[in-house]
């Protein structure tokens, strides 16, 4: 029998990504229920690429990476934040996932469940469903932005236009009175980043030296960028000739 919930998202402002936040209170605690409570340290590989999993894990809290082998070397796929989902595509489907989850935050709260509990949980709350599916689809549009950025003609645009994606309201960039962003990078690392765009180390400490130098960003912590003018950042990154490459 399929349960419809009749009261509003937990979390009214839920983004797409926000699996958790866009279940009513009822799903949440219907699902609490069904999982267990863990705890994991910075550096812990939560999913590994090509071997089995059967069970989903809600992120709490922390931050993690997800990374695929390409060639001889990991490329990062994508962050996974606060409310998101690990592992359920490979664990409903049955395949072997392919990517590897490792934590990047000092530290990831989570809760998990069995991927035929999760399942089940799925076939009697439409809402919790719908809610699936609205996170699935915004991977596929952020995979294709992420594609797109990784044509643009230098590595300075590419950076910036990867930093315009951490700019976005879903990933939570830090927004301050004056009208800047921080963008915390959860934890990667330069070569993370590099990775991500299809640029080296190297290349990304010349493409921030480029971006500082033009005022379009400064960078504060180690984990943090504060982007100055995000809108002036996405004109930068999207322009068909931005100046001399830096790759």
């Amino acid at each position: 029998m399929t349960t419809v919930a009749t009261s509003l998202p937990a979390s009214p402002a839920a983004h797409a990504r926000d699996f958790w936040g866009m279940l009513t209170r009822q799903e949440q605690a219907t699902l609490r229920a069904r999982t267990s409570a863990s705890r994991h340290r910075k550096g812990t590989v939560i999913v590994s690429e090509g071997v089995p999993a059967d069970r989903v894990t809600i992120i709490r809290s922390g931050w993690a990476k997800a990374t695929a082998i390409k060639g001889d070397r990991p490329v990062l796929l994508r962050l996974y934040g606060p409310g998101e989902l690990i592992g359920v595509s490979a664990a409903l489907t049955g395949t072997a996932p392919a990517e590897t989850v490792t934590v990047t935050s000092w530290e990831v709260h989570a809760i998990s469940l069995a991927a035929r509990s999760f399942s089940d949980f799925l076939h009697r709350a439409a809402n919790a469903s719908a809610a699936l599916h609205r996170l699935q689809q915004w991977r596929l549009e952020e995979a294709d932005r992420l594609r797109t950025i990784r044509d643009y003609p230098t590595a300075a645009q590419r950076l910036a236009g990867l930093l315009t994606e951490l700019c976005r309201p879903e990933n939570d960039p830090i927004q301050h009175s004056d009208g800047t962003l921080s963008v915390p990078s959860a934890g990667a690392s330069q070569q993370d980043l590099g990775s991500w765009i299809g640029d080296s180390r190297k290349t990304v400490v010349r493409a921030l030296s480029e971006l500082r130098s033009l005022k379009l960003i400064t960078s504060e912590m180690r984990q943090h960028v504060r982007v100055t003018d995000p809108d002036r950042l996405r004109t930068f990154a999207e322009a068909a000739d931005a100046g001399r490459p830096t790759s």
